[in-house]
Order: structure tokens, then C-alpha cells, then sequence
């Protein structure tokens, strides 16, 4: 026997899936079986009789039977569902809907929601909507099934052109995908519905389409188990006036009860309490827009229900709820305790997120980038973090950097970490903030490079231009051409192992050089050298590299050309000939 699949709705910020959820929570769809479609605490149900009413036209059309109870909508925004983490490690979500426009095609924040649907192997759909705004676009009643093959020429064209661009997208990601009335094997492509949210057109197959896929594909993960004890995810830390703290939570494995006893994660460990009331919505609240309770003896997977006890104020959102009598569960809750935030001596990044799944996923991803992290840890920013971050950059101002997932800091805290110049990363999209710090990390690199170009001598040979004699002493000031390695000011310059002066300055075109590179010609100045006494046309200079250029050029072997590294490798040997 199946519970309800648990299924989120992800995609861009403008891209309709606000829009896609209220459509399925309420308005067309509730109205045509009222009461099948129930609200949940953080969560809307639609139940088998509603999907097998609006959908069978297409069940027959399609040859698709459905025997799941119904569907699990979690109304909590889409990247939360993957914030909040079962105990094993999957997601709270058991099918996601990818809502795209299919004017834009893939943006920002979908590539990221394909690397965590990918992270998390969850299957899912495309839900390509605003097909409505496509050019000539026309449509009588819902169903898109019936309207894409109503479509003039031209718009059925563009229509194909706006999906294959998608499909050839998720290609790149390491997606099969396929229009959804063209699919040849659902276990290989992804389905794309076209859909208009606004208009409600195509939600009934999206609503198909999730049901047949659940049964077909999930299996194990969507059947119930009376042997298997209660496990919740939890949302959010909440408050009722005359009720106090309660915890919404999303119960998706077993039967929670009343005086239960279960096991949570708090920052200070894994603490037990007893269930003292569950709270679910009554019915006509949803009707009548009032946030109205009613206490319930028990919640089954897979169902929303608001938890009251003691201390569960202390939990941490995005952690989960499991049955004290459940030791293995409680033992791995104690193991996640451990893991899950750090405080290492390492020199490294400082973390701060919302959740405990956004931390985790935080963290996998900067190690995977080799980003050191020294601190990790949920909510706001806080006096004592500023106090460590300065510390951590003190010790390293490359590693000790903030990152902030959407977790707060104060704009008091925020300037005085700009003043001393301690770089904050800060989005609600995690590869931005990967993208950011790889940016800011190549322009500290180039000015710290750049910094220690200036201080090294490098291995160089110049040849004096003919007819370029301009000055011939105090300085002399003469042309030449770089011939192999590169120039630098402060070089000291010999002719057949005799120094014969030091370069002052190197000008090209009326502008001073910090260095001049191979094949370029340009005048220098050299102190103390004489023309004709020291020097004539087409001699060709060599540099003297000192031993502190010797060691930082050893340091940026990777940077040297061949021929620079065979010139170090050559002045190194004759050094260690002569001594």
C-alpha cells in the first residue's frame, strides 16, 4: 500500500511557481470535488478521487491506471525541501515540479535546482510554462494535450523551438528530456509539460503525469510500513497565542501520536520530550482564510501537522523528529550532532545559513570547490561570530571569508566587517555564492601576483638596439629588445658575467613599465653604465637573479615559461658550481 508521494515545486523567481501551487491548492481545481482537496499544515493534499475525476479523459488517452491515495503539494518554498533532510539523507521531497518559462528557457536558479535534484537523485518534471505568451498561442479549456495539437504551423514551431532549446539545456546538465505527449521511456527522459499557471492550462497532466511516475518509480520509497516508526521533518519553529511554541512538521514515515516519546537535534545535542498535542487545520479553514486548529490523536504519513511539547522550541529547522524507541535512528540523529556543524582550529571560511540541510549542502559543496572551512553553523549572525570571523581573517585573509545562505547579519555587523576589509558572501542561490568567492579569489591572486612581480628579478636577456643609443651615461639611456625572459626595474645587468650598471626605469611609447616581456623592445636606463666604455650596440645583456627572486620564482614554477624555467634552471646550477 502507497502513502501520498511528497512533492515541492521549484524553479526561478519569476517563473510561475508561486502561481503553479496556489492554482493546485485551490481556486478550478477545489471546486470541482469540494473537500478532497484538503490543507495541511505546510502542505495541501489532493486526494485519488479528485485526480482520477479531472484526469480521466487522460488516463484513457494515455493508458495509465493510478493507485496512489493521492499527492503531498509541501507549500513551503522549493529550495527548502531540500534544506530540510530526512535522517537518511535523501530529500523531503519525493517529486519535484520544475517550473520554467518557456520564453527564457533554463535561468540561474534552475541549473542550481538540477545539481541538487541531480545531488539528491530525486526524479522530476518540467513544468515549462507561460505558453500562453508564445506568439498566435490560442486555447479552449484546460488540457494542453488538446490545444498543442490545435496549434497553427508556426506556433506549433515556435512551440518546438522553446522546448528543444530546454531539452538541449538539461542535455548539458546530464539530462535525456522530451516533450511530455512524446516520451518513449520514462525511466531515461525527463517529461516537459507545457503549461500556463495563470491560465491553469496543463495542470491536470502535470497532476497525471506526477501520479503515474510516483507509483512507477519510487516503489519502496512511497510504501507504507506499519513496522516502521514515526519520522517527521521540521519546518519551521512557530507560535499559537494561547498555545505557545509548536513545531510545523511534515510526518512522512509511520503513525506519530499523541504522548509519544520522540527524539530531536538541537544545538546543544539530541534532546527527548513527549508529544503533548498535534494540531491539524480544520477543514473550513482553508474556505475561510482563518489559521483554525483542531487537536488530532494521530498523524499517518504522509501528512503537514503542527507538533506542541516540551523543549521543541530548541530544534533546529531543516533537522528531523524521530521515535525515541527508534535507537538507531536516535544514534544516528547524535552522529549528525557531530557532523553537521563545525568548529575546527584550521585556518578557514566561516558559515552561517538558515537551515541544517542548507549547511550540510554549504559545506559539500565548498569542500568540493577546496574551500577550507573553520566554523559552520545555523542562524543569524551574532556579536561572538563577528569576534571569530576577524580572528579567522586575521590569521588568513584569503581563507577567512564569510559565507551567509540566507542567514541574517545586521547592517551595524555588516559595516564593521567591511571596514576591516573582511569579504562577505552573501546570496540565497549556493553556486553564486561559490561563483562570487572564485572571483574575488582570482582578483586578490592577480593583485598579490602582481604584487610580487614587482619585488622579483627575473631571468632575463636584452639586446642593445642598433642606432637606439639616446644618452650615453648618468644614465645611459639606450633601446632594446627582450630577447628571452622579461625585464624588470632594480635588474642589475652584466655583460660577460660583469655588472655594468642597474636598470632604473623602462619606458615604452611615453609610459613607464613594471616589466617588459619577451619580443618587446623599449628605451631603459641603466645607472652607472657608460656607452662605449662598458658597452656598444648589439651586446646582449644578461640579468643577475638574486637568491630571494630564486626562491619566490621556485614558488611560481606553474607561471614561468619553458625557456624562463630552463634560464632559472641554468643560473641555479652555475650558483651551485661556483659555491
Amino acid at each position: 500500500m502507497f502513502r501520498q508521494p511528497i512533492i515541492t515545486i521549484m524553479g526561478h523567481i519569476d517563473s510561475g511557481k508561486t502561481t503553479f501551487l496556489d492554482k493546485i491548492k485551490g481556486t478550478g481545481i477545489a471546486k470541482l470535488e469540494a473537500g478532497k482537496i484538503t490543507q495541511h499544515i505546510g502542505a495541501t493534499e489532493i486526494s485519488l478521487d479528485v485526480i482520477l475525476k479531472i484526469c480521466s479523459h487522460l488516463l484513457e488517452k494515455y493508458k495509465f491506471e493510478v493507485t496512489i491515495p493521492g499527492l503531498l503539494f509541501i507549500d513551503t518554498p522549493g529550495h527548502n525541501a531540500f534544506d530540510n533532510l530526512r535522517e537518511r539523507g535523501g530529500s523531503l521531497a519525493d517529486l519535484v515540479v520544475l517550473v520554467v518559462d518557456i520564453n527564457k528557457g533554463l535561468q540561474a536558479q534552475d541549473i542550481e535546482t538540477l545539481e541538487i535534484l541531480k545531488m539528491y537523485k530525486v526524479p522530476f518534471i518540467i513544468a515549462a510554462n507561460k505558453i500562453d505568451l508564445v506568439s498566435g498561442y490560442f486555447q479552449e479549456g484546460k488540457d494542453i494535450s488538446q490545444a498543442l495539437e490545435k496549434q497553427s504551423k508556426s506556433t506549433e514551431d515556435k512551440i518546438d523551438e522553446l522546448i528543444y532549446k530546454i531539452v538541449g539545456q538539461l542535455y548539458d546538465k546530464g539530462f535525456q528530456a522530451e516533450r511530455f505527449d512524446r516520451i518513449s521511456d520514462f525511466k531515461k527522459q525527463i517529461a516537459i509539460i507545457p503549461t500556463s499557471c495563470e491560465k491553469e492550462y496543463g495542470l491536470t497532466e502535470a497532476i497525471l503525469f506526477l501520479s503515474v511516475l510516483s507509483q512507477k518509480f519510487l516503489g519502496p520509497r512511497i510504501t507504507l510500513d506499519s513496522s516502521q516508526k514515526p519520522q517527521a521533518t521540521i519546518l519551521e519553529v512557530g507560535e499559537i497565542t494561547g498555545i505557545g511554541k509548536t513545531v510545523d512538521a511534515i510526518v512522512y514515515q509511520g503513525v506519530l501520536k499523541v504522548k509519544d516519546k520522540v527524539s530531536f537535534l538541537s544545538r546543544e545535542g539530541v534532546i527527548e520530550t513527549k508529544i503533548k498535542s498535534l494540531l491539524k487545520l480544520n477543514v473550513m479553514s482553508a474556505i475561510n482564510k482563518k489559521r483554525d486548529y483542531k487537536n488530532v490523536d494521530f498523524v499517518s504519513a504522509a501528512s503537514g501537522v503542527k507538533i506542541v511539547g516540551p523543549d521543541l522550541d530548541k530544534c533546529i529547522p531543516g533537522s528531523i523528529i524521530v521515535s525515541s524507541e527508534d535507537l538507531d535512528a536516535v544514534e544516528r540523529l547524535k552522529e549528525k550532532t557531530l557532523n553537521s556543524f563545525v568548529s575546527s582550529d584550521i585556518d578557514g571560511a566561516f558559515l552561517k545559513t538558515d537551515t541544517l540541510g542548507s549547511l550540510e549542502a554549504l559545506i559539500k559543496l565548498l569542500t568540493k570547490n577546496k574551500i577550507p572551512i573553520a566554523k559552520a553553523d545555523i542562524g543569524p549572525i551574532t556579536q561572538k561570530d563577528i569576534l571569530e570571523i576577524k580572528v579567522l581573517n586575521q590569521r588568513d585573509k584569503k581563507k577567512g571569508v564569510l559565507f551567509l545562505f540566507n542567514a541574517n547579519i545586521s547592517k551595524d555587523f555588516l559595516e564593521d566587517l567591511n571596514k576591516e576589509k573582511i569579504p562577505v558572501f552573501k546570496n540565497n542561490i549556493i553556486y553564486k555564492l561559490i561563483e562570487e568567492h572564485a572571483d574575488w579569489l582570482l582578483k586578490e591572486n592577480k593583485i598579490e601576483k602582481d604584487s610580487l612581480l614587482k619585488e622579483i628579478i627575473f631571468p632575463c636577456e636584452i639586446k642593445v638596439l642598433k642606432n637606439h643609443i639616446f644618452r650615453t651615461s648618468k644614465p645611459a639611456i639606450v633601446g632594446v629588445k627582450v630577447v628571452a625572459g622579461k625585464l624588470t626595474p632594480g635588474s642589475r645587468v652584466l655583460l660577460n658575467d660583469k655588472e655594468i650598471g642597474v636598470v632604473e626605469g623602462i619606458q615604452a611609447e611615453g609610459k613607464s613599465l613594471d616589466i617588459l616581456e619577451r619580443g618587446s623592445e623599449a628605451a631603459i636606463s641603466i645607472k652607472h653604465a657608460v656607452y662605449l666604455k662598458d658597452f656598444k650596440e648589439e651586446d646582449v645583456f644578461s640579468v643577475y637573479v638574486p637568491d630571494s627572486s630564486i626562491k619566490k620564482l621556485e614558488q611560481m614554477i606553474d607561471d614561468l615559461t619553458n625557456e624562463e624555467q630552463e634560464m632559472l634552471y641554468k643560473i641555479k646550477s652555475k650558483r651551485i658550481n661556483v659555491n
